[in-house]
């Protein structure tokens, strides 16, 4: 079943503080889809906005249980995808509500937004953490329109690229998102200290990362990628632009970082202001964190985690870790699956939380 409503006939209008009181639909259409027994789920186009403030339309889904009472929302955000429309992870290969059977069992909405880009107009914003955070809040104020009994208690859990973009919306909430409260916040290897990355990662696998993330640098804020990038590494970027595999494995990565880059974008001006600015490590974020970390991560540095924390710490944000010994990137993300969702579970229940700061 299609339902088609008329989220777009009022863009024109667009306000910068728009909530779920407003008027406007944001929800262009919602198809069902398949979900576990007990659920009714969509996936949906709706509306959001870009960091200039106009309309776009995102794309992801939403999973609602058969409840009476009042429910807290729990937004997933999902790892690199690429930075194509045929990247969105609610088309293919991502996360679906059956991977949410035991929060949707414990009666809370879950959404998961493809993020701007990945399935709707422009070049996704990769690491932009203010456009990030407005997909994750706009699909959670789309599940409050499917559902009048979906509150405004809000969770987030993402992981890696998901884990910057919880993290960046935990930190933009009281700005971006007003009409919700977020309750907790869990980041499994998360995308930080964005400006400290491409010194370790230039002339290595991880510098397609680090062209991609420039590459989306240079659309989002109209910056000249020649500045950064040499012309081999430009003649490459549609490969970036219109392909879904990890970056590691961007024809880029082949090349020696002198090869690829004219300088390191964390050494010349905006770029390494921009780069300071999305690592969401320096916002306060008033409520409980968990920073989810593999010991053999081979993109993320262990021996860091200290800077993060002082550096979340001295935001005052409240903030725990758990370390898996033997678990690498990706293989964390499912070995901490239970202790994210005793955490999550916490938070709905207003348990204490003891900071690591």
């Amino acid at each position: 079943m299609l339902v088609v409503l008329n989220a777009l006939a009022a863009c024109s209008g667009w306000s910068e503080a728009h909530t779920s009181d407003s008027a406007t639909s944001l929800i262009i259409s919602a198809e069902r889809t398949a979900a576990p027994e007990g659920v009714r789920a969509w996936t949906v186009e709706y509306v959001s906005q870009t960091i200039q403030g106009a309309p776009t339309t995102v794309t992801g889904w939403i999973a609602i249980p058969e409840v009476q009472e009042t429910m807290p929302i729990l937004a997933w955000a999902h790892p690199t995808a690429g930075l194509a429309d045929t990247c969105a992870p609610s088309r293919q290969g991502g996360r679906t509500p059956f991977d949410f059977g035991p929060e949707l069992e414990a009666g809370w909405a879950v959404v998961a937004t493809d993020y701007e880009g990945l399935g709707g107009p422009g070049l996704h914003p990769y690491l932009v953490g203010e456009s990030e955070a407005r997909s994750i809040f706009d699909i959670a104020r789309a599940a409050r329109e499917l559902d009048g009994r979906v509150g405004t208690d809000l969770l987030l859990w993402g992981f890696s690229q998901g884990g910057h973009a919880v993290l960046s919306a935990a930190g933009s909430a009281p700005d971006l998102a007003p009409d919700f409260d977020v309750i907790g916040t869990v980041a499994i290897a998360p995308a930080v200290d964005l400006r400290g990355w491409p010194p370790a990662a230039l002339g290595t696998s991880q510098q397609g990362y680090i062209v991609a993330i420039v590459t989306a640098y240079a659309e989002t804020y109209g910056l000249d990628l020649s500045d950064v990038l040499t012309p081999t590494a430009i003649e490459l970027i549609d490969e970036i632009e219109t392909s879904c595999a990890d970056p590691a494995s961007y024809g880029v990565s082949r090349l020696t970082a002198g090869g690829a880059f004219v300088v390191d974008p964390s050494q010349a001006e905006p770029w390494a202001t921009l780069l300071t600015d999305n690592s969401p490590e320096f916002l306060t974020i008033d409520s409980p964190v968990l920073l989810v970390l593999g010991d053999e991560d081979e993109l993320w540095d262990l021996s860091r985690l200290p800077l993060i924390l002082d550096r979340m710490c001295g935001a005052d944000t409240p903030v725990g870790s758990a370390i898996f010994v033997g678990e690498g990137h990706h293989s964390v993300n499912g070995a901490a699956r239970g202790t994210v969702h005793s955490f999550l579970v916490e938070r709905v229940g207003q348990q204490e939380f003891v900071s690591d700061c």
